[in-house]
């Protein structure tokens, strides 16, 4: 008779209270292949990074409801996790368009992961100087885990038309200039490049062994060019920040339009990029 009764219990209780009882529910899994540690993951917690991630890959305003949707959450308890993190000013709102977005909170948070921690701030001005002396937009990405790469710091032009870029944001490790300087200065092998290099829609044809050749090219001259591989009718240049070990733990690019860019003028970008990254790599080691 009690089995009966639990039963209908169980049966008798809203769709909704269901579903935010299996959002709550724990799951026991491993942390790490390796086996060095293992946990359990908390619903919630996984259901706010899935919210964060999209937010960071959508760039705009989005509703709660197309949220929930894109995340594979439930309404319900979408709403309530960005409730709770725009509290905290991980994301904002828009009371008016009823929309979310990241907030540049999170960069408080953000900003002790990155190669030198809290101390990233101080090299602000170098960028900034070097982004208006050339007249290009001036990017510092860091890889995050084997496949991705995550903007930290962007510097914009003064000049009217410019290439706008966005902290936060992450790309295929690959792409772009750092792409080059990631996989010429990096530890991943050959098979694992070419697996990379199959997932990712080039702006131009390339095949692997043009990329392996330019690759080669960037560990033998210490910075890589890309030309509009990554945004067509955009050149890119990119020096690498090294660890004691001679990896690239960071690198920083110089983004310009096609026009902009000569060999010469390129000299001289290229040049203020490596102290740049040479100031940097000292300071990370420290």
């Amino acid at each position: 008779m009690r089995k009966t009764t639990a039963v209908a219990e169980r049966a008798a209780k809203p769709k909704k209270e269901v579903a935010q009882a299996r959002d709550r529910k724990v799951v026991a899994k491993e942390i790490s292949s390796d086996g060095t540690a293992s946990g359990k993951m908390v619903g919630a917690v996984v259901a706010a990074i899935k919210i964060l991630h999209y937010l960071g890959d959508v760039q705009q305003a989005v509703g709660v409801s197309h949220i929930a949707k894109e995340a594979k959450l439930n309404t319900s308890t979408t709403f309530n996790i960005l409730r709770t993190l725009a509290m905290h000013d991980f994301v904002q709102f828009d009371p008016v368009a009823k929309t979310y977005m990241l907030s540049l909170g999170i960069m408080e948070i953000a900003k002790g992961a990155t190669a030198i921690g809290g101390d990233v701030g101080i090299v602000r001005p170098m960028i900034e100087r070097i982004a208006n002396d050339h007249g290009v937009t001036v990017t510092l990405w860091q890889p995050v885990g084997n496949r991705r790469k995550v903007l930290i710091m962007t510097a914009h032009t003064r000049n009217a038309m410019r290439i706008q870029m966005t902290v936060g944001q992450r790309l295929p490790l690959l792409v772009g200039a750092a792409g080059r300087v990631f996989a010429a200065f990096g530890t991943a092998t050959e098979e694992d490049l070419r697996e990379q290099f199959d997932a990712i829609r080039w702006e131009r044809s390339l095949t692997f062994k043009e990329f392996m050749e330019q690759v080669s090219d960037a560990r033998e001259k210490g910075w890589a060019l890309d030309d509009g591989y990554f945004n067509a009718g955009t050149v890119l240049v990119s020096t690498p920040i090294l660890d004691q070990n001679g990896h690239a733990i960071m690198a920083v690019t110089a983004n310009m339009f096609t026009g902009q860019y000569d060999p010469n003028r390129a000299e001289a970008i290229i040049r203020d990029l490596k102290i740049f990254s040479g100031y940097l790599g000292r300071l990370a080691s420290l």
